[in-house]
């Protein structure tokens, strides 16, 4: 019997992703594990490899995009044809659609009948038009359920952060020799896993009908890649020290800017952070990443004029903006997270 080698859910929100590319010629003969296709999703490039061995018959094209569990190839014994795919047709609509816009149905490869959805894929994918699929897709469909789907609320304070910056090149000056870098946005993310602790309904999971208060701090930061936007996960956060922040953080940035995030590095957070601190922006609305309770932004660091008693003094500052669901936590709680994060960012020192 055929294997089927159907498209993997890589994280709780996964609906679907796009098979970059085939590893393996059609009709190829592979090993169990042996590389099969490149797999991208909204958070994570992947490798999937083959479960079993038999010959390659490969079934969605590399470039598509496809719903999990799609039935993207097949493994076959030697000699053995590959299952009859379904018969590929049009919906009426979808041939109405195609007349439309100007589609070729012939130019479009599912397994399945063609859809709508499947022509206005393909109409974009004109020399004037953004494909918006893919990672674009999935991050602009996930933020639009958040923005549907929870109760968000926004709390922002000025955070004095001269001690902190100190703390940073103290601290880079003393890890330089093993390469261990430490930066403002990572400092945040320590103070946030201590505040975290302290404050577990900052950490909370909404679930169906219950507040789910996970065992584990699991600290996700939002960066920033040429494909989108991706979110490395620190596990263990509120466990570790700031050293051992500081150098997992940086190896799930050199693993993220490479593609070679694994599944459990590239979700399941409880709390996330996001930073717009090397723009211009000085503050911005963070959104949720449903399920989880909250999400703290980090503006740019500015100097202000402040005053120590008749005299005036620079000081430089930021701005953190702390989204919460409002089904889950109330003002009150919230406000006393993003204090706590802003104390422990003004006495950094407790933070090592």
């Amino acid at each position: 019997m055929p294997t089927d080698l159907r498209l993997p859910q890589l994280g709780d929100i996964m609906t679907e992703g796009r098979l970059t590319a085939w590893l393996q010629e059609d009709g190829a003969s592979v090993e169990p594990g042996q590389p099969l296709y490149d797999l991208e999703t909204d958070k994570v490039s992947f490798t999937v490899e083959a479960p079993a061995a038999g010959v390659l018959r490969q079934v969605v094209p590399a470039g598509e995009v496809v719903p999990v569990g799609t039935v993207v190839g097949r493994l076959v014994a030697a000699g053995e044809p590959a299952a009859a795919p379904a018969e590929v047709s049009a919906t009426p609509a979808a041939r109405a659609l195609a007349r439309e816009l100007g589609v070729d149905l012939a130019t479009i490869a599912v397994s399945g009948r063609i859809r709508e959805a499947d022509v206005r894929a393909a109409a974009a994918t004109a020399p004037d038009a953004l494909p918006y699929t893919g990672r674009r897709r999935a991050i602009g469909e996930r933020m639009l359920r958040s923005r549907q789907t929870t109760a968000a609320l926004t709390l922002a304070t000025e955070v004095r952060v001269d001690a902190a910056l100190d703390l940073v090149d103290e601290l880079n000056r003393a890890w330089d020799d093993d390469g261990v870098v430490l930066t403002l946005t990572r400092l945040i993310v320590r103070a946030c896993a201590v505040a975290l602790r302290e404050h577990p309904v900052l950490n909370a999971r909404l679930r169906d009908d219950r507040i789910e208060l996970p065992g584990s701090v699991d600290v996700g930061l939002a960066m920033d890649q040429e494909a989108g936007l991706v979110v490395p996960v620190l596990r263990g956060a509120d466990r570790l020290s700031l050293r051992e922040t500081a150098a997992g953080l940086r190896e799930l940035a050199e693993r993220a800017a490479g593609g070679r995030l694994t599944q459990a590095e590239a979700g399941g957070a409880t709390f996330t952070v996001t930073s717009l601190a090397g723009t211009v922006v000085d503050a911005f609305t963070p959104i949720l990443d449903p399920p989880q309770a909250a999400i703290l932004g980090v503006g740019r660091v500015r100097e202000v004029p402040a005053f120590e008693g008749e005299r005036v003094v620079r000081r430089r500052v930021t701005t953190l903006s702390l989204t919460f669901d409002h089904r889950i936590a109330d003002g009150a709680p919230a406000a006393r997270f993003l204090g706590r994060v802003a104390e422990l960012l003004g006495s950094p020192a407790g933070l090592r």
